[in-house]
């Protein structure tokens, strides 16, 4: 009776047993006890059919081929790798630019066991994946053969097939030449390096990543152990480093400060820029930190260098690094192609290398030359809007602001004046000059004349006037004064009594309206003729009506006479007032208080 029911789950026959034959679908026990360890047996493969079919990684270790005294190599060279440095070449496909793709690689030999591993070197954006590229194995010649490449077959210049691909090798290593050259005894023309090839593809890409981002290749950017690879290794027995433990028990919490000075004034917008490096004796590791002077126009960073093991030499990191003891004033360091030079230290820096018998040197003194100071220089006032506000553009922030007024007394001086000119129209002319000293501003007002033919009012609003000196100021101000105001010629002839009063309280500053410095001034001209009573005869002569008291005119002849007045260079018409009001009316002089103030001008005091 045939089968009629499919072979599938739920439509299976009961006597499929039977079918299976007479062991069925059952599996096979694999396990047995040896002297108490569970064995498997499991069939012994066919190691030659294994190897024609190209897997020898899957050819177990136990059924390969026996290696020659084996025991032997592994005492002698155990943990003993060569590294050459090679390549292969990749065939790229429909690419304009490019027929193939080089892959350089690291091939290790290790000596123990001729064993064979290859490592790829990951590069960025490589799109491929890079890496290992054969783990560590026996790798055999030639396909169906149980033989095994070995050191021989690793020669400069030379190839290796190995699962398809032919690895050119150009390189080795320093240890690896100096093995080959000295145990194996090859040649120096042998262990000559071999150019290599670049393809187009990687040449571009570097050229551009260099344009684009500033990138050097060369310079490698190596990435900082991860922390839980720190925690993994702990946990595979590498607990505690005890390397820096005698340090750490003797010079724990103990730090030498070294000041240092790097000199970059001979290169574009170069600075001496000043620096502090502290070493820590306790892992010999140290830092750079950063001097910022006042005013020292650079980046608050507070660190040039982080806490590390410095080397003496850049170019080989991994070569011998800067030691406390290396240190002496005067020495030069090189960090990062700074070139720091170590001036002085601090107290502690001093003790410390003094109990250890290697005192430091006295500080050195540098000559530094003082910085320029740029003087500012105001410009001149152009005589648009207020000076104030020109100087507050030209002082200070750059959002201007309003300036603060420095006001003075609220009093206002009055004067009148002639205008001095040549134009026959402008003499008989009158002006009121109001000088305000709240604000030191000048006003000129002309009073309306009939029939004059000038329009009179306004002659200059009020605002402040400079003259080449400066700004012009209340001592510019006296009865017969000679002024420039706005580009006009004023003689002031006359003032109220307002302002005389003010000019008297503040002599200090008007020396005209002091009647002991206007009698002394005089006196120069006059204490002769007053000495011989000439002077005295004079004034008597003028006074018909024997009062002691002559008018402001007859006092004004009288100093011309004596050739003292203001036309000969005495004192301006200020003083005259001034002696009329104190030893007189406001409009007539006591000449006997004249004579006797010339004779001796402290009868004033009195």
């Amino acid at each position: 009776m045939s089968l009629s029911v499919p072979n599938l789950p739920g439509y299976r026959p009961n006597n499929s047993r039977k079918l299976a034959g007479a062991d069925g679908f059952a599996r096979k026990q694999i396990w047995s006890i040896s002297h108490g360890v569970a064995i498997a047996d499991e069939p012994i493969p066919n190691v030659a059919e294994l190897v024609r079919s190209g897997s020898a990684a899957s050819i177990p270790l136990a059924l390969q081929p026996k290696i020659k005294d084996a025991g032997k190599r592994y005492l002698n060279q155990g943990g003993v790798c060569l590294r050459f440095f090679g390549y292969f070449k990749e065939a790229v496909y429909e690419s304009s630019i490019e027929n193939y793709r080089v892959r350089h690689c690291e091939i290790n030999y290790f000596l123990e066991d001729d064993t064979i591993s290859i490592c790829e070197k990951k590069q960025e954006n490589s799109g491929v994946p890079q890496g290992t590229f054969a783990k560590r194995q026996r790798v055999v010649r030639e396909e169906g053969e149980e033989t095994f490449y070995d050191l021989t077959d690793l020669v400069i210049g030379g190839t290796l097939e190995i699962y398809g691909r032919t690895f050119f090798i150009t390189d080795c290593n320093n240890s690896t030449r100096k093995y080959l050259r000295e145990v194996v005894g090859r040649s120096e023309e042998e262990l000559r390096p071999v150019p290599g090839e670049e393809d187009v593809y990687t040449t571009m890409r570097a050229e551009f990543m260099s344009r684009e981002t500033g990138r050097d290749d060369t310079v490698a950017h190596n990435i900082r152990k991860n922390p839980m690879k720190v925690f993994a290794e702990a946990q595979l027995g590498k607990t505690v480093n005890n390397a820096t433990r005698e340090g750490f028990l003797e010079y724990d919490r103990k730090v030498l400060r070294l000041d240092c000075l790097w000199d970059d004034r001979d290169s574009l917008y170069g600075d001496l820029q000043r620096f502090t490096l502290q070493y820590y004796l306790a892992d010999d590791t140290m830092e750079l930190l950063t001097v910022l002077g006042p005013n020292a126009g650079r980046d608050p960073f507070k660190k040039m260098c982080k806490r590390g093991k410095l080397a003496k030499d850049r170019n080989d990191p991994l070569g011998p690094c800067w030691h406390w003891s290396d240190f002496q004033i005067g020495t030069v360091i090189d960090c990062y192609s700074k070139m720091l030079l170590i001036v002085s230290a601090d107290v502690v820096s001093y003790r410390f290398y003094e109990e250890k018998g290697m005192p430091l040197d006295p500080p050195l003194q540098l000559s530094v030359e003082e910085p320029v100071v740029a003087k500012r220089e105001l410009p001149p006032y152009n005589g648009f809007g207020s000076e104030e506000d020109s100087l507050a553009s030209c002082v200070g922030s750059l959002i201007p602001t309003v300036p603060k007024a420095k006001l003075g007394e609220n009093k206002t001086m009055r004067f009148m004046a002639k205008m001095e000119s040549t134009n026959p129209e402008d003499v008989e002319r009158v002006f009121t000059i109001s000088f305000f000293l709240v604000d030191n501003t000048v006003q000129i007002h002309e009073p309306p004349k009939r029939n004059s033919g000038i329009v009179g009012g306004s002659f200059l609003s009020r605002m402040k006037l400079r003259t080449a000196e400066g700004l012009i100021t209340q001592e510019y101000f006296y009865v017969g004064a000679e002024i420039q105001l706005a580009g006009h010629a004023f003689i002031l002839v006359d003032a109220d009594d307002g302002t005389l009063r003010h000019m008297e309280n503040n002599s200090h500053i008007f020396e005209y309206s002091n009647l002991r410095n206007v009698v002394e001034v005089y006196g120069l001209s006059l204490k002769d003729a007053a000495l011989s009573g000439e002077l005295l005869e004079e004034f008597k002569s003028m006074d018909v009506s024997g009062t002691s008291t002559i008018a402001i005119k007859s006092l004004k002849q009288l100093l011309m006479k004596y050739k003292c007045s203001y036309y000969y260079g005495g004192p301006p018409e200020q003083a005259v007032l001034t002696l009329c009001r104190k030893l007189g009316n406001k409009t007539s002089i006591n000449y006997e208080k004249f004579v006797a103030a010339i004779v001796d001008p402290n009868v004033l005091e009195g």
